[in-house]
Order: structure tokens, then C-alpha cells, then sequence
């Protein structure tokens, strides 16, 4: 083996080497994110499994003009009562909210009234909760 042989050797020794530390950094850091985006869809799930919301009217008794309705928190997490949406119908409403019973958060066994300012027209109609870490409830009625 010559002088030139053992050199072509050592450039190509060295780029592998290169090459393999590279990618072994690229590949860290993939593994690092991932896990880390894992952890956080991990706790999401997990407060979602404890988080439980139900709406407690009776079917045959919402009122109407304004339409009121009543949630009731019915899992282990407190959650953001004011950050709920609201769809009656399908369709994305204003409401206005206050918790009952001198309560100050929304947590397990608290109910909030949700006031929907509006005059619905006869007919089934159908009103959907969905609280900020997506847990949610319906509650098909007639007026």
C-alpha cells in the first residue's frame, strides 16, 4: 500500500466519520422534539380524560326568549367556564355565563348558567358545549 492508497483511506475515514456525527446530531435532535411534543400531547389527553362536562336541563323544559341552559362540570378537572363556545343549531353563538350556588370556579360539581339571548323559532333545535381542551356535550330539545 502506498503513500496515496492510505491517504484516500484517511479523507474517506474522516467524511464517515463526519457524515455519522451529523446525522447521530440531526437524529438527537428529532428524538428530543418528539418526545417533547409527546410529553405535551400526553398531559392534553390525560386532562381530557378527567375533564367531564353535562348539560342538565330537562329536554322538555328549556326556556326560551332567552334560551337558558345549565353545565355542570361532572369531572375532577376545573376548568375555564368563560372560555366555552357555544353552538345552537350548528352554528358558533354569543352567550353570556355565571356560575350558580355563590361558586367562584368552575370545578367538579359546579354549574354554570349559559344564557343564549334569543327567541327560537317552534321545532327541535340542538345546543352543544365545548370547553377549551375540547370536551364537550349536546342537548337535543323541542320549543
Amino acid at each position: 500500500m502506498g503513500a496515496d492508497t492510505t491517504s484516500t483511506q484517511l479523507i474517506f475515514f474522516i467524511a464517515a466519520t463526519v457524515v455519522a456525527t451529523a446525522t447521530a446530531g440531526i437524529i438527537a435532535g428529532i428524538v428530543v422534539d418528539l418526545s417533547g411534543k409527546a410529553s405535551i400531547r400526553g398531559k392534553a389527553f390525560g386532562d381530557e380524560l378527567q375533564s367531564e362536562v353535562q348539560i342538565i336541563n330537562d329536554p322538555a323544559a328549556v326556556p326560551n326568549d332567552p334560551v337558558k341552559f345549565y353545565v355542570k362540570n361532572t369531572g375532577s378537572t376545573t376548568l375555564d367556564y368563560l372560555n366555552m363556545t357555544v353552538l345552537v343549531d350548528g352554528v358558533i353563538v354569543s352567550t353570556t355565563e355565571a356560575l350558580l350556588g355563590g361558586e367562584t370556579t368552575f370545578r367538579y360539581g359546579a354549574v354554570a348558567e349559559v344564557t343564549y339571548a334569543a327567541n327560537l323559532a317552534p321545532g327541535d333545535h340542538t345546543v352543544q358545549v365545548v370547553m377549551e381542551n375540547g370536551v364537550s356535550d349536546a342537548l337535543k330539545f323541542r320549543i
